[in-house]
């Protein structure tokens, strides 16, 4: 409870504080890497000979083995697309009004205003009894002394400027005529957005919960099936194309530092024909110099959405975007031996020099098509989905180490990097 506390903290911090991009968006270097060109008129290719279980050893660089002993998952039946999207953009009239209609009627937009003497004092009150039970020396407490400087400065009552409508990095308030007020953060790419339906709220899933920590979760008073009724009726309400169910966690809101209510988190992704697109993963390691690394033109699509048993209690999507063509009905996929050599000395470029270690060795435990998206050609407010290899592979000499994953392109058996977009590649790049 006392990570969850400080968490509240420096996310209020965060959202005050977001930074203004310097540059403009820079085309990636690497853009000959661009998909194959396939049949368009879908025509039936020669099955792809791909096996269920994958086996080999060997050796890519001198100081790094790859032991490849993983399950493939592949469905030799389905057909593989190449689609074109676009960004689906929540700073545009129609998306935006579909949103404020499911806030409520009569729902009005403002800039963010600062809390009131008496909100920024009800946060204190709330954050010293939490201390206080906790034994803590509350003068000393560091999210104390932000929260006392923020009582003191706070205005009785704090002005309220109108938004016609929202921008690209910056944070707004909904304020409902029963006095609610939601939260809207817009990222500063136009398809990413955070929603909060109440602004005393902060959601959290059961992972966040340390072993110490005085929260004991049960279930929701909502089914998760009608939970998920829910979200996707509110996902359909905003256009939102995610279609396929990641991941269904137990979830839980705080408010005021007390457990306010349990709740349902779902995790929504993108299907193509019944193949998912890859899902955000917590961290990864890449290397932005491969020359055949072609980044995406905007985050992840993905989206998580909290459901209380009174409906959306958080959203949060990233990446969203809307399908516009179709580029190949059915395409070639590269031969999948092609594609296992590539990932096999992949990891070992990635790996090689390893500072802790002479001779490293890598296990691939899992191997399997998605879809993920990368940058059209000379034209970065283009998306396109493609099929691509997933590979997760661990560090065999250190069981704790979190598993990595590698993706490789399905129709030119070429490195990919679907998880940054082009402009963090090129800025991550050494002068």
């Amino acid at each position: 409870m006392k990570r969850l506390c400080t968490i509240l903290l420096v996310l209020t911090l965060l959202i005050a504080c977001q930074p203004t991009p310097e540059q403009d968006m820079i085309v990636n270097r690497a853009e000959e890497q661009t998909p194959a060109e396939a049949d368009a008129a879908g025509e039936a290719f020669e099955p792809l000979s791909v096996p269920a279980h994958a086996s080999l050893k060997a050796d890519p660089t001198e100081h790094v083995s790859v032991v490849v002993d993983a399950d493939v998952a592949f469905d030799p039946n389905a057909a593989h697309p190449i689609l074109e999207a676009e960004a689906l953009d929540f700073t545009q009239d129609s998306v935006f009004s579909a949103l404020l209609s499911l806030v409520g009627p009569g729902a009005k937009l403002y800039e963010k205003w600062e809390d009131s003497k008496a909100e920024a004092g009800e946060w204190l009150r709330a954050a010293m009894q939490y201390e206080g039970q906790l034994g803590e020396l509350v003068d000393q407490d560091i999210s104390i002394k932000v929260l006392q400087d923020q009582f003191n400065s706070a205005p009785e009552t704090p002005e309220k400027i109108p938004a016609s409508k929202p921008e690209c990095g910056k944070n707004y308030y909904l304020e409902q005529p029963d006095g609610t007020v939601s939260l809207l953060v817009v990222n500063f790419e136009p398809n990413s957005i955070m929603f909060d339906r109440d602004i005393r709220d902060s959601c959290f899933t059961e992972d966040f919960i340390g072993p110490n920590d005085p929260i004991v979760l049960s279930d929701p008073e909502i089914s998760e099936a009608d939970a998920r009724a829910k979200a996707e009726a509110f996902m359909k309400a905003l256009g939102v194309e995610c279609d396929c169910l990641a991941e269904t966690q137990r979830g839980f809101s705080i408010r005021y530092y007390e457990l306010s209510e349990m709740l349902w988190r779902f995790t929504f992704v993108r299907s193509v024909d019944g193949t998912p697109s890859l899902n955000r993963p917590n961290s990864f390691m890449t290397d932005p110099n491969t020359p055949s690394s072609v980044g995406a033109p905007w985050s992840i699509e993905s989206a998580w959405v909290y459901v209380g048993k009174d409906g959306v209690v958080c959203a949060n999507f990233q990446g969203l975007s809307k399908i516009t063509g179709i580029t190949v009905k059915n395409a070639q996929l590269c031969e999948f031996d092609k594609v296992l050599d590539m990932a096999v000395r992949q990891i070992g470029y990635l790996h090689d020099g390893a500072a802790d270690k002479p001779h490293h060795t890598y296990t691939v435990t899992n191997i399997n098509l998605c879809y993920g998206m990368q940058a059209k050609k000379d034209n970065l407010s283009v998306g396109i989905y493609q099929p691509m290899w997933e590979f997760t592979y661990t560090d065999a000499e250190d069981p704790d180490a979190q598993a990595q994953k590698l993706y490789i392109s399905a129709l030119t058996g070429g490195s990919v990097e679907p998880r940054m977009t082009v402009q963090s590649l090129m800025q991550s790049e050494p002068d």
